[in-house]
């Protein structure tokens, strides 16, 4: 039976605590209590915390841990929970990085939830590696750990004994994950079916949403970024709108990749992309009649370029995403 430590950290998401502790602990137990054959737990999960006081969720609810990480002398596999505010958590807890330092080169496996990709970046371990986590919180990474290569389309990633994964359910996505690396394909399946879990989600990025950055310091970009934001339907001239702001147009391109992260079209791409996300939401429109609502009119290439953008054809966003309340109810 492998040993699990899962560790509870100041205003983490209780989710991301008792999801993965739910998938592992009844992997081998839930499908054999359903199915009437003798239970076989493949896990023993501890909750731990730095000092084995109760951790204060984000919702305010205190979490009664185990024990502190002082009383995990050996341990197979750590699941780091969501650890947004890692400033605030490292200067209370220092220990914890040289804890799960410790545990590592003592044959553990680390894995991270959401933020907590945050605290196992700390320790240096994805020094040089990709590293995931969720969409939101891709900025405020990169800049805070430069030295981490960010595959911010990732729902999880492997690294042989380090482990990141996305947003909070993608935490569940990365527990059946490790059932499956620990235990086999089979017991994976098993605890899926009885947890009604989907298996496979490889792809964040159909959940990710454009938020324009426009505090990056350069007031002449974020005029740029307003202007083709107000005149995003209509087809935009670059080396017009680079001397409109008095600059050539490899300046405006190179201070605007700068700033945004994008070039001018880059920008002027996913904020048409995102305007159709919310329009196939809406469910009203086909998309060819989108495509030229937002600024295109070669139906094929927007096509590819949402696809690129989202992972998703336009028809399969519609499927997962469109309102409810379009949905028939039974009665």
């Amino acid at each position: 039976m492998k040993k699990v430590t899962i560790l509870g950290l100041y205003n983490t998401m209780a989710t991301t605590i008792f999801g993965p502790m739910d998938i592992l602990n009844q992997a081998g137990r839930l499908w054999n209590s359903v199915s009437k054959s003798p239970q076989t737990p493949f896990f023993d999960v501890t909750i731990a915390s730095a000092d084995g006081q109760p951790i204060r969720s984000v919702n305010n609810i205190l979490i009664q841990p185990h024990c502190s990480i002082e009383q995990i002398h050996q341990t197979d596999l750590i699941i780091i929970a969501s650890a947004t505010y890692i400033e605030k958590i490292l200067e209370r807890n220092p220990e914890l990085v040289s804890w799960i330092r410790h545990q590592y080169d003592q044959g553990a496996h680390v894995a991270s939830i959401c933020t907590g990709v945050f605290l196992l970046a700390e320790t240096g371990l994805l020094d040089g590696k990709s590293a995931t986590l969720h969409w939101g919180f891709t900025e405020m990474f990169r800049k805070r750990y430069p030295q981490v290569k960010l595959r911010q389309d990732q729902m999880y990633i492997d690294h042989g004994r380090l482990y990141c994964s996305a947003g909070v359910s993608a935490g569940m996505d990365l527990s059946l994950y490790l059932v499956e690396k620990f235990c086999g394909r089979q017991a994976a399946i098993d605890s899926a079916k009885t947890m009604v879990l989907d298996m496979g989600r490889e792809m964040q990025t159909p959940y990710e949403c454009f938020f324009a950055p426009k505090d990056h310091g350069d007031s002449i970009i974020v005029k740029a970024q307003e202007w083709i934001e107000q005149h995003q339907s209509e087809t935009i001239d670059y080396e017009w709108l680079a001397q409109k702001f008095r600059m050539s147009r490899r300046s405006l391109e190179r201070r605007f990749k700068q700033a945004v992260g994008v070039t001018p079209l880059g920008y002027l791409q996913k904020l048409r992309v995102e305007y159709a996300k919310h329009l196939l939401e809406e469910g009203t429109q086909t998309f060819n009649e989108i495509t030229y609502q937002v600024g295109y009119e070669d139906i094929s290439f927007f096509r590819k370029v949402f696809v690129r953008l989202t992972g998703l054809r336009p028809k399969e966003y519609q499927q997962r995403f469109k309102g409810y309340y379009s949905k028939p109810i039974l009665q």
